[in-house]
């Protein structure tokens, strides 16, 4: 499921603009208008302040966002046409407010400017903690969310909301929601549409991926400079071991072994000890991926799991390069080692 804020200038009959689309659009499966107010004050008996988003939502809100409820139970229809006077707390609004006490049931003073009347309003729901809203870099676990009707009525005091969100069927293309909302829009207010206004995250889509290209090179600069180490490293151990085995490498040569036979063995080990390594980093960077997802859900709340995907492709790719690694690093330790004389390997002491 894929979501679709359009926002809109205030106007009349904009539930009905809302039906109409519910009604004309089959793909789309939620619809739900909102009003949002930036860093409302919240106050509670205990002596506990917050300044959190203060969201007018309606009963699908929860629901369109997967957003679970943790305690309590969400808004209901009757909620909305009341204009009640109930209120929904983010995980973290509610340990600012209460701390570790049952928010459940208590009440709250909500105001959007400083000298507004404080509005009181019953908690009904503590919901489960959520991540990080790329729209907006709005964390769920920040906001309050009020009936629409109240943040309307009793709060903003604004005639009507400032804009809804679309939620559609995954494989839709989104330019064709586009193009039916607009054009049922454009319809019901008589060929206009200079209040329709409508956001799309490609800037946010474009801006991770020049985040991810940054990463990547960065990633890969330090990867290639660590191989490079690597490799020679691998090279010392190959000719160390060369000079170890000096004699062997007479004795073979002196009862028939050919240039080419010592080549092979130096070089086979060179790519057996790079295999390895491989093998171990493949292994080390599976446990390495699954503890750093769970340190990142803490460290950027953007979704609940950071899920980890073992490619064989790319393990494929990881025993093949190793190899490659071990050719390149190995050859010239498995020259120098076939070109010795065998006479003069016999003589030496190692």
């Amino acid at each position: 499921m894929m979501r679709l804020p359009l926002a809109l200038s205030t106007l009349d009959k904009t539930d009905e603009d809302i039906h109409a689309i519910k009604m004309e659009c089959p793909d789309i499966r939620f619809v739900f208008p909102h009003e949002t107010s930036f860093r409302g004050i919240l106050t509670s008996r205990h002596g506990g302040r917050a300044r959190p988003y203060v969201e007018g939502v309606t009963v699908d809100y929860a629901q369109g966002r997967q957003w679970g409820v943790k305690q309590g139970r969400f808004f209901t229809q009757n909620d909305i046409d009341t204009a009640a006077q109930v209120c929904v707390l983010g995980s973290e609004v509610a340990v600012d407010l209460f701390g570790e006490t049952s928010a459940l049931g208590q009440e709250v003073k909500i105001k959007l400017r400083w000298r507004q009347p404080f509005v009181r309003c019953r908690v009904i729901a503590v919901m489960a903690p959520k991540g990080q809203s790329l729209r907006s870099y709005l964390s769920l676990n920040d906001i309050v969310c009020v009936p629409l009707t109240t943040h309307l009525q009793r709060l903003s005091g604004n005639r009507s909301f400032s804009g809804f969100t679309i939620f559609f069927q995954d494989g839709v293309n989104p330019s064709r929601i586009i193009g039916s909302v607009t054009d049922i829009l454009r319809k019901r207010h008589r060929g206009k549409d200079d209040f329709i206004r409508i956001w799309i995250p490609k800037w946010t889509v474009k801006q991770l991926d020049h985040i991810e290209k940054l990463i990547k090179i960065a990633l890969g600069g330090i990867a290639g400079f660590s191989l490079f180490v690597r490799g020679i490293g691998i090279m010392n151990i190959c000719l160390v071991s060369v000079g170890e085995k000096t004699r062997e490498i007479g004795l073979r040569k002196s009862v028939g072994a050919r240039r080419i036979d010592i080549f092979y063995q130096f070089l086979t080990e060179s790519i057996c000890l790079c295999l390895c390594g491989g093998i171990l980093g493949i292994i080390g960077g599976w446990f390495a991926a699954h503890g750093l997802a769970r340190v990142a859900v803490h460290i950027a709340p953007i979704v609940d799991v950071w899920p980890v995907v073992l490619s064989v492709q790319w393990i494929v790719v990881s025993v093949l390069f190793s190899i490659f690694m071990g050719i390149i690093f190995g050859v010239y330790p498995a020259i120098r080692a076939s070109r010795l004389s065998p006479m003069d390997a016999l003589r030496t002491d190692t």
